[in-house]
């Protein structure tokens, strides 16, 4: 089976949250890595695709189909927009990755399926 068969069937398998949870696991270790090797070009790239993951994210948010809850969808915008603010510092030098990469994470872990053995037992009657 040839490795881009593989990843057809594997996308295909794949829940819309957990495609957006990849996306942003590969665009966040792809700043780590640029920024860890201080590679000015990769980590223009990175960044980049970074900003445009969250354009995309923002476009989405933004449509009358999007079913979160407009509270949920107002946080997510202003994070969009700041990474879109941001975003053109990093790729000129004058602020740091470090940020993006935060933020990133903290929005894996919020989509991070959560784990039914960590949750409080019921109280019995």
């Amino acid at each position: 089976m040839s490795v881009a068969a593989y990843q057809k069937a594997n996308q295909n398998t794949e829940n819309p949250r957990q495609t957006e949870y990849r996306a942003f696991a590969i665009f966040t270790r792809a700043m780590e890595e640029a920024d860890k090797e201080d590679n000015t070009m990769a980590r223009i790239k990175a960044v980049a695709n970074n900003r445009r993951l969250w354009l995309t994210l923002q476009m989405d948010l933004l449509s009358e189909e999007n079913g979160l809850p407009d509270d949920l969808r107002g946080r997510l915008l202003s994070i969009a927009f700041w990474v879109s603010r941001y975003s053109l510092n990093a790729m000129k030098g004058e602020a740091s990755v470090a940020p993006l990469i935060t933020v990133n994470k903290q929005i894996m872990e919020g989509m991070k399926p959560q784990d039914p053995s960590s949750a409080p037992m019921p109280s019995t009657p």
